[in-house]
């Protein structure tokens, strides 16, 4: 069997397996150029596959040049994306006795930097707020950045939305998140009176349109992610804060959710719906960082003694 042919046959066992067409489709893309570049490399049967092979193909990726067109390299963390979906292609071909040695627990995973994120200030959640008026569209963006920000979901999972994932009564909110996996996050006061404000401006507007989806562009069609992306540019603009974009709004809320106390790592990881506590557990190193600013503010021990 060619490479190629067990990228396929590896793509087939991903639907199989259930996975969103936004998965597959990017082990298809960074499978396909990593067979792309073994075939160049003289290697086209998937017995040829070895760990010197794959360990030239990460000095490739190393030096490559970003899709994005800045004339960059890849970033540490994109190279750690392309190996992890390598590392797993390869552990199935083993699994599958493409190939007689699992050469996958040999692939080392390169390190990555892990920059310290700035969440964003209360002033700058103000600012942030005083862009939208009362209009339906500035109800719906409102309740657009407080789904982000108040309950943590991702800009797909807030465009994904429906009427019906919505319980006013009971105070909460059904996600359907990565890998189709579906959680219950609480809503506050303020995030039901929002949503409700929403609903209304929408109903002032004689609102017909029984679409299942909870959140309309200006034409009455559901909202796309895309759309949410350009409303945080728009955002960005606006405001000044230049750092930011959707997934911010997460980390602001991960962080202040342990920071303030209002509940503990295990409860965070449910609401965000993370497959892994060492995922959420970075979080507890960030609220660390930021209670110690909080209580840097004070004097210290320099500035109490004369």
């Amino acid at each position: 069997m060619n490479i190629k042919e067990a990228v396929d046959y590896f793509l087939i066992e991903q639907q199989l397996k259930g996975n969103t067409l936004k998965t597959i489709k990017g082990y298809k893309g960074f499978l396909g150029r990593f067979s792309d570049y073994m075939v160049a490399q003289g290697i086209s049967d998937i017995t040829g596959l070895t760990i010197d092979g794959i360990n030239r193909y990460q000095l490739y990726v190393n030096g490559k040049k970003s899709e994005r067109g800045r004339n960059e390299h890849l970033t540490k963390r994109s190279v750690q994306t392309y190996i992890r979906h390598i590392k797993v292609f390869v552990g199935f071909c083993y699994e599958k006795e493409f190939i007689s040695e699992d050469i996958s627990r040999k692939i080392r995973m390169p390190k990555a930097e892990r920059p310290v994120i700035e969440i964003l200030t209360d002033e700058e959640i103000e600012a942030i707020f005083s862009c939208y008026g009362k209009s339906e569209l500035g109800c719906r963006n409102t309740a657009i950045v407080c789904l982000m920000l108040d309950c943590g979901l991702r800009l797909e999972e807030v465009a994904n939305i429906k009427r019906e994932d919505i319980n006013f009564d009971r105070g909460y909110i059904t996600v359907m998140g990565k890998g189709r996996k579906g959680r219950i996050v609480p809503l506050g006061l303020k995030m039901r009176r929002s949503l409700m404000n929403y609903i209304h401006k929408r109903r002032m507007a004689d609102d017909t349109n029984d679409d299942k989806y909870f959140f309309l562009s200006r034409e009455r069609k559901p909202i796309t992610k895309d759309a949410i992306s350009s409303l945080m540019e728009r955002l960005k603009r606006q405001t000044g804060i230049l750092r930011l974009h959707a997934h911010l709004f997460r980390h602001t809320f991960a962080t202040n959710f342990l920071v303030h106390g209002i509940g503990d790592v295990y409860e965070l990881s449910r609401i965000l719906g993370h497959s892994s506590m060492q995922i959420t557990e970075r979080y507890l190193q960030l609220a660390s960082y930021y209670t110690i600013m909080e209580k840097r503010r004070k004097k210290t021990y320099l500035d109490m003694i004369k």
